[in-house]
């Protein structure tokens, strides 16, 4: 994997299966040990030609490993030794992970399969009257399976110290030795004219709900002099509250003229520079609140309030960007709201989120598959143009665990089809899925389907009608 923007992107995966006498260390004492250090002995093999010379972590849910790596340890195993010797040209650090944090790859190098017994293609054709149709499973309407992403990802650090060359526009801000690029043109609501009347020391509508400012602090646990203090130390804030309380301008070009064109948007109350948000009202006339402006170190805090403690209860991102709009401003705060409800891990293993626009291709809910090929989806295309062989339909078999997808050309779209090409073409080689998603055609509900899930014990899902997504 690399990291890319802060976020871990995956660059391949890669399996082996154990060959020969490979098979035997599964029965010895240290077998688990010995296979887990060849799996990362073939991996860097593999893959040398991006570790070679390059420091890089390896992750291993197999902690057992961890300490065999480190200089100055020994093991009696050789074989152990051998493969830490080999792997001590490389530099790399060690880390355990364990096996529910890298689900995606122990569910990638396993193979899942079930013992079916042989099945005759008379016993399907004559199992209506060998009185196989009392035995048919009834099909729940409601099982319905909608198309979910998962987001895993962990969050950017958004005080990294890499150098970065300010884009037009952007405001360089020095804390505490790192540099911090904000856009002073944000997303944030805007105000009315009218607020502008605030640099004057006149009464604005803000100013009746200053108690909401003070509450916003006290929700988040922080204190109000420590705030203030961390208010004083970021240069954009001290600028801004300058101006506002003596009107002195920066020495900074660029900075002058933000400052200038941000200031209307702004008050101080009781020493604490304020931001004015105009809220609009579903009903009634629109009100203007006064909330805090958060500076970088008191970020992590408020997003955690707004989100991931008890009573936010980890709502969706509507609802997280609006709770954070209500209590508390800084540049860019919308797209680091997104990235931190993009990167929870409570909302993506527990329940992910449906986007917006549907892309062409949609994650299901992998958490809950156990392999590869224990969810498989058919579904047909067609009428076409009729082949040279009479096939004017294209039958279609996708596993949502690894999006492998097969394709196979029929004459018919009849229950006696799509049974045949089932069993010859897609469970000869996969095995037999745990569950069959599709549509409600009449060829995947007919008695022979139906008859034929029994016999093999797939459970039978439907997609959501006119969902697309599924």
């Amino acid at each position: 994997m690399q990291t890319v923007d802060g976020r871990d992107r995956v660059v391949a995966y890669a399996s082996k299966l154990l060959v020969g006498s490979e098979k035997n260390w599964i029965h010895k004492q240290d077998g688990t040990s010995e296979i887990e250090c060849w799996g990362i002995v073939w991996a860097t093999r593999k893959f040398r030609c991006y570790l070679d010379r390059q420091e890089f972590d390896l992750f291993t849910d197999h902690k057992a490993l961890t300490w065999v790596f480190d200089a100055g340890n020994r093991t009696s195993n050789a074989k152990l030794a051998r493969w830490a010797t080999e792997l001590s040209q490389l530099r790399f650090k060690v880390f355990h992970k364990v096996g529910t944090a890298i689900g995606h790859v122990d569910g990638l190098s396993r193979l899942h399969y079930s013992t079916v017994n042989a099945l005759a293609w008379a016993d399907l054709l004559n199992a209506e009257e060998d009185g196989e149709e009392d035995r048919l499973v009834q099909v729940e309407e409601e099982d319905t399976v909608d198309a979910i992403p998962t987001a895993v990802e962990p969050r950017a650090d958004l005080s990294g110290n890499d150098e970065i060359t300010p884009a037009p526009g952007l405001l360089e801000v020095e804390e505490s030795g790192a540099r911090r690029y904000q856009s002073l043109e944000d997303s944030a609501p805007h105000t009315p004219e009218s607020q502008q009347t605030a640099l004057e020391g006149g009464d604005t509508e803000g100013e009746a709900d200053s108690p909401q400012a003070e509450s916003s602090l006290d929700e988040f646990g922080l204190d109000k002099f420590r705030f203030v203090e961390e208010q004083k130390q970021t240069p954009w804030i001290m600028a801004m509250v300058a101006f506002l309380e003596t009107g002195a301008l920066p020495l900074d070009a660029q900075l002058r003229v933000r400052v200038l064109q941000m200031a209307p948007h702004f008050v101080i109350r009781n020493g604490v520079l304020m931001r004015l948000v105009h809220l609009r009202a579903r009903a009634g006339p629109a009100r203007t609140i006064n909330v805090p402006v958060i500076p970088l170190q008191f970020i992590e805090t408020v997003l955690h309030y707004c989100h991931s403690d008890l009573f936010s209860a980890h709502a969706g991102l509507t609802k997280t960007i609006d709770r954070v709009r209500k209590h508390a401003y800084w540049y860019g705060w919308k797209k680091e709201a997104k990235e931190y409800v993009r990167a929870c891990t409570t909302c993506g293993r527990g329940k992910g989120y449906r986007p917006w626009k549907n892309g062409l291709m949609q994650r299901m809910p992998v958490q809950e598959l156990s392999g590869p090929f224990s969810l498989l989806v058919v579904d047909a295309i067609g009428p076409l143009v009729t082949t040279p062989r009479g096939n004017k339909y294209i039958l279609n078999f996708v596993d949502y665990f690894t999006w492998w997808v097969e394709a196979f050309p029929v004459k018919a779209l009849d229950t006696l089809t799509f049974v045949q090409i089932m069993v010859d073409e897609v469970l000869s080689r996969h095995g037999v899925p745990e569950r069959l998603l599709s549509d409600r055609g009449p060829n995947f509900i007919s008695s022979l389907a139906q008859s034929f899930y029994q016999t093999l014990g797939i459970k039978k899902v439907f997609g959501a009608a006119y969902h697309p997504q599924t």
